[in-house]
């Protein structure tokens, strides 16, 4: 399950599995929560959706990307309403859906899950709270430093991190909240302080803490840890 670590009981986890209810997506602009379902938190199990809102010309200017095992929706159910959020699937998506009243009940019984959904629940909030302090005081260069910092990386070209572009560069200046022209240009720039190099949709970082410090990011306290990672504490 997507949830934190917090030692869900045996019992817990098998009945919120044996109440997961699959639904399917395809390619294009999400309609809505399909009527069928009850109400219930969403997970996306295979693919992504690119999250966002409506634009003035009728097309979504997107704002974050929901990739495999994390939630898609989880306000919906609570508000007893459809997906509060607009969104685009750019892959078929299987998302699956977790009855609120079983999750309920399992949390009735089990401490661990109440804690586990009480965090997730807050790190949404967090998401959104700090998403509002960075447009509000960041330049669009440590806009994009830290959202290169919280992208997964593998070990490239000399062991350096290496990010490989999820989406397309204009996806990328709709969730900054910046032109797209605006966008290459801070590539540009990063890489002429030396903290990347850009080869097609493959970033490779060359200096982590330059980056970090543009991003106003604290320096890292240890080294990197080996495999696929994110750049930020």
């Amino acid at each position: 399950m997507a949830f934190a670590p917090s030692g869900l009981r045996q019992a817990s986890l098998e009945r919120l599995a044996a109440a997961l209810q699959p639904h399917l997506l395809p390619p294009g602009l999400v309609r809505g929560a399909p009527p069928a379902f009850p109400p219930a938190w969403w997970l996306v199990a295979e693919g992504r959706i690119v999250v966002g809102r409506p634009g003035e010309d009728g097309g979504l200017v997107e704002n974050r990307i929901v990739e495999r095992g994390q939630w898609f929706d989880i306000a919906g159910a609570w508000l007893d309403s459809a997906w509060i959020e607009s969104a685009t699937c750019p892959v078929p998506v299987t998302l699956l859906a977790l009855p609120l009243q079983t999750l309920i009940a399992c949390a009735q019984a089990d401490a661990a899950l109440l804690h586990a959904m009480g965090r997730v629940m807050a790190e949404r909030v967090r998401e959104l709270t700090e998403g509002r302090h960075e447009l509000a005081t960041k330049d669009v260069l440590s806009r994009l430093a830290l959202w290169l910092l919280r992208q997964p990386s593998q070990p490239g070209p000399d062991h350096a991190p290496a990010i490989h572009l999820p989406v397309q560069k204009r996806s990328i200046a709709q969730q900054l909240v910046m032109a797209q022209a605006t966008l290459s240009r801070s590539f540009r720039r990063l890489a002429e302080l030396g903290c990347i190099e850009v080869a097609g949709y493959t970033v490779i970082v060359r200096d982590v803490e330059a980056l970090r410090s543009l991003a106003g990011e604290p320096p890292l306290l240890a080294g990197p840890v080996p495999g696929r990672q994110r750049m930020s504490a």
